[in-house]
């Protein structure tokens, strides 16, 4: 079955060796092909059709927060041979990419597991013992986001979408009446970086880059493409270089990065449009063709900044300078998901997969292991290292065997 990031030791998540383990396929969960869905349904999700490993859709048989999950075609024949309980087929045990899918598909609740106590699956299939704390790297940035796990566990909310935007809006500054008096809009805004027409920036950023308007999100972002080197392909793997100062240093590092973007290669970079752009922890961004580039560029901006107060990124890969400089790797635009698929950030990859584990945890009141705890696990199946938050070494281009398509 294909896999996407794989990471160590998934079958060590579960109660026991999954060649010990009865499976059976959730009830309450169906399997439907796309053509089944009303067509409004079918409308939202049409381009899944071009993706030849498509097969059809997992869903929950009630609208109870949880994602639906697109599967090929081999998930989708293991879900049908498990609507009667057995185990798993022999040609899957000791099949190390099968054993993560099939790890994946009991932590998201897809199939479960016997137990003395009945059927389970998620975080009640799990070794409570699993996880071994070290989950602490002693980075800053990684100490943030595991707070932003803690805070969103502990909270009253089930809906998987819910979780992944308060995730995402973590460490984010309020918004208040200062703030608003201060940059009331746009144009104070380009007053307050000195990027007017005649300000001291604006003459050094239009030697070497170009205004650009950004077609998704031409209201968030102020954006500027790179005079000499190419746009990145979209289907290509990018490294970005997240700068988190408090917002009232904002104009010092952007001073101070403009010419270490220039000098180190970087082909677009962006910054929060208004004051809710500023107040957001990633509030200027960069991007590099490669992590070399990147780090030239953090070691520039890092001397010319030392000491700078930081507000910092969660799940973002601290650098050396601390937690005011960090990097992370989105994936390549994708034309066969649903539009807002297709071009996902590295936090929102991340934060859309920690809100689902989450929901299916807190749809379990009686795990032994704790949803945050949980969570964290069900990322580490996804290659990512959850000491550091940096992206894993294997490709984005590999399929999964039950990917989210609904938030």
């Amino acid at each position: 079955m294909p896999t996407e990031m794989i990471a160590g030791e998934p079958a060590g998540l579960l109660v026991a060796r999954l060649s010990d383990l009865t499976f059976r396929a959730n009830p309450d969960y169906e399997f439907v092909l796309l053509d089944q869905l009303p067509a409004q349904e079918q409308e939202l999700l049409s381009a899944l059709r071009g993706d030849r490993d498509f097969f059809g859709l997992i869903r929950p048989r009630s609208a109870n927060g949880l994602t639906i999950k697109a599967v090929c075609q081999q998930t989708a024949e293991l879900f049908k041979l498990l609507q009667q309980p057995g185990r798993l087929p022999s040609s899957m045990v000791g099949d190390r990419d099968s054993e993560i899918t099939v790890s994946r598909l009991v932590c998201d609740g897809i199939l479960q597991i016997a137990q003395s106590s009945g059927w389970s699956c998620g975080a009640s299939a799990c070794r409570p013992d699993k996880f071994d704390a070290a989950e602490q790297s002693g980075q800053t940035l990684a100490g943030l986001s595991l707070q932003a796990i803690q805070h969103a566990a502990s909270l009253e909310i089930t809906d998987s979408a819910d979780l992944s935007s308060r995730l995402y809006r973590y460490n984010t500054l309020p918004f208040t009446a200062q703030w608003l008096r201060r940059i009331p809009d746009g144009s104070a805004l380009e007053q307050y970086l000195q990027i007017q027409v005649g300000g001291s920036c604006r003459q050094e950023i239009d030697q070497d880059w170009r205004r650009v308007s950004l077609a998704t999100e031409q209201d968030a972002w102020l954006a500027w493409d790179s005079c000499a080197i190419p746009a990145q392909r979209t289907d290509a793997v990018g490294y970005k270089l997240y700068l988190s100062p408090l917002p009232a240093h904002l104009r010092e590092v952007f001073r101070a990065s403009i010419p270490a973007f220039t000098a180190a290669g970087a082909h677009h970079f962006k910054i929060g449009s208004n004051v809710r752009g500023l107040l957001r922890p990633d509030k200027m961004v960069a991007y590099f063709r490669d992590r070399p580039a990147l780090e030239e560029a953090a070691s520039r901006i890092a001397k010319e900044l030392s000491g700078c107060p930081a507000q910092g990124v969660p799940f973002t890969a601290e650098l050396d300078s601390g937690p005011l400089i960090s990097w992370a790797s989105d994936p390549p635009s994708e034309a066969n998901v649903p539009v807002w698929l297709r071009r996902q950030s590295w936090r929102q990859w991340i934060c859309d997969r920690l809100g689902s584990a989450l929901a299916v945890a807190k749809h379990d009141r009686s795990a032994a292991l704790p949803p945050w705890r949980f969570a964290l696990e069900r990322l580490r199946l996804e290659g990512v290292d959850v000491r550091t938050w940096a992206p894993g070494s294997t490709s984005w281009h590999s399929k999964p065997a039950a990917a989210v398509v609904s938030r």
